[in-house]
């Protein structure tokens, strides 16, 4: 019996040593479990168990100041991760590297960066930043052209002989630098196409509720052909609102979103979205390949390392394709080893849909 303990014991204290973390992060989610942050987490929490990363999410779930206090809180708790995943949500950042000054855990920005202002306000009171060694970004600029463009084109093809092209652009807030440049991206489609105009440009604080009342108002008021979302969400509250008037989507009124929700992958399946653009939820598992990569393979001075990744359209050309491999939401299938340098002796990373596809067996 003693025998049988002892080996019971050592086979124990094997598997301990085996599954034991190779380091340590601490995510602090502006959002929570649901929704396009909980799609990031969950994203993250894949490739950390694939790349043996011990992993914490804190979520903020939306609420203002909440990101301060989470990282205040476990900066106060002591025995810290290697590094914090942190994001500049509502212009949150520059506070939140205040609290990590004089603290030894790196720092990577997921998916809004530190803005050029921020920095230069913060360098100029002697924070040190040499802390952040990296940030992975979506190219959000031209996901917001490519979105408004396959509005601008569709409707064409539907009324060749319609002189005006009327736009409503529900963007998400006035102070996410990664809404602001989806944003930017629209406006500059508008600016290329004589014969678009932007009747209404709305923030509606990224909700399905707010986007499809002010819809609601707006349509009440004036003709609109085609609506812009900053989010997959906002396009189908939108779409609420357009169904209710009598109007048929997809024909009367022609929606664009982002994400990659299987909502709005859905809806594009059903021609009833021009696209549904993003695939930048897997910023999250990116973040962790980043992370691994920088933990194995560490360069000294390596202060604001970015890497700008391009998001990919769900158009009805490729919806099929995306809703048999990704509709089912599971992401342990993906192998996230197959997108580290350190695995993969890449100079570069890809973390286009194509190798996400590849990476599913697909």
């Amino acid at each position: 019996m003693v025998s049988r303990l002892l080996s019971i014991w050592l086979v124990m204290i094997f598997a301990g040593a085996v599954q034991a973390a190779d380091f340590r992060v601490t995510f602090i989610n502006p959002g929570g479990e649901s929704g396009f942050w909980g799609e990031v987490s969950s994203t993250m929490s894949a490739a950390a168990a694939d790349l043996n990363v011990d992993l914490a999410i804190l979520n903020a779930n939306r609420k203002p100041y909440a990101m301060e206090e989470l990282l205040q809180q476990r900066l106060e708790h002591g025995d810290l991760p290697d590094y914090f995943i942190l994001v500049n949500e509502n212009q949150a950042a520059a506070r939140l590297m205040q609290l990590m000054a004089g603290k030894p855990s790196k720092v990577l920005f997921l998916l809004n960066n530190l803005t050029p202002k921020q920095k230069s306000i913060l360098e100029s009171r002697d924070f040190d930043l040499s802390g952040i060694i990296a940030s992975i970004i979506p190219d959000n600029e031209t996901a917001g052209y490519e979105m408004a463009q396959s509005l601008f084109t569709k409707a064409r093809a539907l009324n060749p002989e319609r002189q005006e092209i009327r736009l409503l652009a529900l963007t998400g807030d006035t102070n996410t630098p990664a809404g602001l440049q989806r944003e930017l991206g629209m406006e500059r489609a508008v600016a290329d196409n004589r014969d678009v105009t932007l009747v209404h440009e709305i923030p509606v604080n990224w909700s399905e509720d707010i986007a499809y009342a002010r819809t609601k108002n707006v349509l009440d008021r004036t003709r609109v052909d085609v609506i812009w979302g900053a989010n997959d969400e906002i396009a189908l509250g939108a779409r609420k609102a357009v169904e209710e008037a009598g109007l048929e989507p997809g024909k009367d009124v022609l929606f664009a979103g982002l994400n990659w929700s299987k909502r709005g992958m859905e809806a594009v399946q059903e021609s009833k979205m021009t696209m549904t653009h993003g695939g930048h939820f897997f910023a999250g598992a990116w973040a962790i390949v980043m992370l691994r990569d920088h933990f194995f393979k560490s360069s000294e001075g390596e202060v604001f390392v970015d890497v700008l990744f391009k998001m990919s359209p769900i158009s009805p050309v490729n919806v099929e394709t995306y809703l048999h491999s990704l509709g089912d939401r599971d992401w342990d299938k993906v192998d996230f080893n197959a997108f580290c340098k350190t695995e993969t002796a890449r100079s570069h990373y890809d973390f286009s849909a194509e190798a996400i596809l590849r990476a599913t067996g697909s």
